[in-house]
């Protein structure tokens, strides 16, 4: 097997210095937990900083851990206090923290800046040799987060043939707000290393994308980029929890005797959880401004109710750490001793890291989790807490985090209203337990398919995937050249027509059932048809039924299932060339329907031999997720019947690989003609694009990679280039 390697800022293993002697320790975070199954092969590799700065280690020391390391598979980076300072706690998380989370940060010292990038830059090549020395023939490399960002386009310029991932766990900002930053096109062409780029949400993708083409760097399509020869695809992976960790913690007793420990303490009272890193993201702030407001409008709830914020310290050394830390601790005490009382405080603030035993705990006895950071990557608290909770418990999230976009059933607020915040408190406190069953079960249910595991294993099969070929740049077709085109058909005597139906020219419908043509484009396939010069073949992706109900009496050959089944002009009959057969169906039909009930708005279409999964009209996070989930389960099921699952346009289509439109037209390409001209949209197409022989024409409508000679912008276009035709 090739190797995986993972490269990150900090390793899973960490190492510190008591008294004198090397203690070791793990760090079981989200991340460590989804990628353990590959580390714990023999042949892989995890590469990061120990935790330790390289200045307090002797070289015996470092061979020490070294050798300790090797025993996990993983691999040190070792770097100076000054590194440390000046790359982490400088440009990473003074600089690019603040700026994409969209947070004010002071950046007015250039000396300083320039210092700070120079450390970026060296720490990048640092890690960049560490993983070169590693590597070896078909390595896949797997980077992640804004720490590294440079790294992809370092290994890619020493490895052109390396398969290189890389995923960002935090948020990507908008044009407008990244564009002022120095190294924005550095940073961007950076990551453009990777052959796979991988973010939370579709959103963060888009602003990748956007911040690419605005900076003229490349070509931005759908989910992917064009930068010179390469191809990087640009898409979203949302990750997951370790969820039956989290379920079953209950049952584990130390978790039950912290659970235990947490009753007795806030006895009476509702628990309000607010567990987090002591973050300037976090939104501390502005949970405690509500919760006071909350308090104000509640007088009756007194005493009734306890805020247990936990702030586990965070970068201690960056001096807004230290302000925020001196802000919470004081608004909390003046919110005591505001509303508190002999017998009760409404806010218990602890300020230390929480075990896995203690936060488990916490949530489970926990009536509302309140998580509303400014803006959050994920938020994989909100997800540990709807999975630990014994079904009474109220989510109110922040909808700025990533998470939300999942979990719609929590209460969703922003923190540029104050007064959501408030109002999910008040909602929280009153929601009966019947609705808050509902809403916390269908999240567990939505979690537990989604887990980090399986966020993992789709990177790495996407990755694992070949990078789509670099298309040609091809031109669009002007004024000028259309009118060059038209004038060569004018002249020709024997024409060939090959057109494409949804997307070409019939916009895409919502409703694939809902696609029938309008009478004028009836007529233009008639008098396009009607010409004997010509020969129009309409080779569509559609049922038998859809083509020969809509045109059927049309002077025009008829294509349909993508190939599997043609009429001739003028003929009755419709051929077959699919060897592949239907008793297939049986056993595939049941399993896109059971997709499409997980995905809302999906539907399944039955055609005479294949199988179409629809999910243009599906939620983009849900579509995202389960057309990856539904390939990985099809494969080994199909596989028997040489059949293959075909990515369209919101499609997933299972047919019978030999069966395309390249392999379609080649009849008519046996005759001779002085003129031929194919269109289409989308991936079919170019099956089609690459069989035509040179010296013929091919239209590309829309964006993204292919082989045809023109583009044309949209249906309109198409449909007036060839009413000029038919003139």
């Amino acid at each position: 097997m090739a190797r995986v390697i993972i490269v990150s800022n900090r390793l899973p293993l960490s190492v510190k210095k008591v008294d004198g002697k090397l203690e070791f320790y793990s760090s079981i975070g989200g991340l460590a937990t989804g990628l353990s199954s590959y580390v714990n092969s023999r042949n892989n590799r995890w590469i990061g900083w120990p935790g330790i700065p390289s200045d307090d280690l002797t070289d015996k020391e470092k061979h020490i851990i070294t050798r300790e390391l090797a025993k996990h598979h993983y691999a040190p980076v070792f770097l100076t206090k000054k590194q440390i300072d000046d790359f982490y706690n400088g440009y990473s998380n003074s600089i690019l923290w603040p700026l994409f989370h969209n947070l004010p940060y002071k950046d007015k010292d250039e000396a300083q800046h320039k210092r700070w990038w120079k450390a970026y830059k060296s720490v990048n090549k640092a890690f960049a040799e560490a993983t070169l020395e590693l590597t070896q023939p078909g390595s896949r490399i797997w980077v992640h987060d804004y720490q590294l960002m440079l790294l992809p386009r370092m290994l890619r310029a020493e490895r052109s043939e390396a398969s290189i991932g890389f995923f960002l766990h935090i948020p990507f900002p908008s044009v407008r707000s990244y564009g002022k930053l120095a190294e924005a096109d550095q940073l961007v062409l950076g990551v453009a290393g990777a052959d796979l780029v991988g973010f939370h949400t579709a959103d963060y993708a888009k602003n990748y994308l956007d911040n690419a083409q605005n900076l003229q760097l490349g070509v931005a399509g759908t989910d992917q980029l064009l930068i010179g020869a390469r191809n990087i695809r640009v898409t979203h992976f949302p990750m997951g929890i370790d969820y039956e960790r989290f379920a079953r913690a209950k049952k584990v007793p130390a978790v039950r005797a912290e659970a235990k420990a947490f009753k007795r303490k806030y006895r009476g009272r509702k628990i309000i959880a607010a567990v987090d890193r002591l973050d300037i993201s976090k939104g501390f702030i502005e949970r405690l401004n509500a919760y006071q407001e909350f308090l104000v409008q509640n007088s009756k709830i007194h005493g009734k109710v306890v805020l247990v914020m936990v702030g586990a310290p965070s970068r201690t050394e960056i001096e807004a750490y230290k302000r925020l830390h001196d802000r919470v601790v004081n608004l909390s005490k003046e919110i005591n001793q505001r509303f508190g009382t002999p017998n009760w405080q409404p806010i218990d603030y602890i300020d230390r890291a929480f075990s896995f035993e203690e936060v488990t705990a916490l949530y489970q006895v926990a009536d509302i989790a309140f998580i509303a950071p400014l803006r959050d990557g994920m938020n994989l608290m909100a997800k540990e807490f709807i999975a630990s909770n014994n079904n009474k418990g109220v989510l109110i999230l922040s909808e700025t985090a990533g998470a939300a976009k999942e979990l719609q059933d929590a209460l969703l607020v922003n923190h540029r209203n104050p007064a959501t915040l408030v109002a999910a408190l008040n909602q929280a406190v009153t929601m009966r337990p019947r609705e808050i069953r509902g809403r916390l079960k269908r999240m567990q249910k939505q979690l537990a398919t989604n887990t980090v595991q399986v966020w993992a294993g789709n990177f790495m099969y996407s990755l694992q995937q070949p990078v789509p070929g670099t298309p040609r740049l091809t031109r669009a077709l002007s004024e000028t050249r259309e009118k060059h085109l038209i004038a060569t058909y004018r002249v020709a005597h024997k024409r060939l027509l090959l057109l494409d139906y949804d997307g070409t020219i019939m916009p895409l419908a919502e409703n694939f059932t809902r696609a029938d043509p309008p009478k004028s484009l009836l007529a233009l396939l008639k008098k396009l048809g009607s010409d004997e010069q010509n020969e129009v073949v309409l080779i569509s992706g559609r049922s038998q039924e859809n083509l020969q109900t809509w045109f059927g009496d049309l002077p025009i050959n008829l294509v349909a299932e993508h190939g599997a089944l043609v009429k001739s002009r003028g003929g009755k009959t419709w051929y077959t060339t699919s060897g592949a057969g239907k008793r297939w169906k049986k056993t595939v039909k049941p399993l896109l329907e059971q997709y499409a009930e997980l995905t809302p708005r999906a539907k399944v279409e039955e055609k005479e031999y294949s199988l179409v999964w629809h999910y243009r009209q599906a939620p983009a996070y849900y579509a995202q997720k389960y057309a990856v989930v539904l390939q990985r389960v099809l494969k080994p099921v199909i596989k028997p019947y040489g059949l293959q699952v075909f990515s369209g346009n919101k499609i997933l289509e299972i047919k019978d690989p030999r069966v395309n439109k390249g392999e379609a037209i080649v009849r008519w390409l046996k005759h001779p003609h002085d003129f031929v001209l194919a269109i289409g949209d989308d991936y079919t197409d170019e099956d089609m694009f690459t069989t035509l022989p040179i010296g013929t024409y091919s239209i590309k409508v829309g964006r993204g990679r292919t082989r045809a000679n023109y583009r044309l912008s949209n249906v309109p276009a198409v449909l007036h280039f060839l009413e000029q035709l038919a003139k």
